[in-house]
């Protein structure tokens, strides 16, 4: 992507661009209708690129594997619209998005502990500080 940039990394900061527009967009969107419309319109807004993607997706991996993988994103994607939904409604309940954005971006701290639960990853003592620190900024921030 980037010269000299890892190809993980580029994608990670194209992410945070992104989604620092989304988390914006989505307080504009909350003060105009409820959080079950706001997250029905948001679906409808991936069709799009769901429409150039799936011809790709088709050519993936075969079999067991394949269906387990289909299985396991469907999961993922009904976590992560019941996560929307409850970050619109933080929104449109009053939520700043200076704080509630910030604050529902420590999802990681869930995953990590996940991680280290169920797929035995490890994670060093100054991770788990950075983690404690995060939570201090986060305690901070909605002062």
């Amino acid at each position: 992507m980037l010269a000299g940039m890892p190809a993980w990394l580029a994608y990670s900061l194209v992410t945070i661009l992104l989604w620092g527009a989304w988390g914006a967009v989505f307080k504009v969107a909350s003060s105009g209708v409820d959080a079950n419309t706001n997250q029905i319109f948001f679906t409808v807004g991936l069709l799009p690129l769901m429409l150039v993607l799936f011809p790709a997706a088709r050519h993936g991996a075969v079999g067991p594997q394949r269906r387990a993988g289909i299985a396991w994103a469907f999961v993922t994607g009904i976590l992560g619209g019941a996560g929307n939904i409850a970050f619109f409604r933080a929104l449109g309940s009053g939520g700043k998005v200076s704080i509630v954005a910030p604050a529902t971006a420590l999802f990681p701290i869930v995953t990590v502990m996940l991680a280290v639960t169920f797929l035995r990853e490890r994670i060093s003592k100054q991770q788990i500080i950075g983690f404690a620190l995060a939570l201090v900024a986060i305690y901070l921030l909605s002062m």
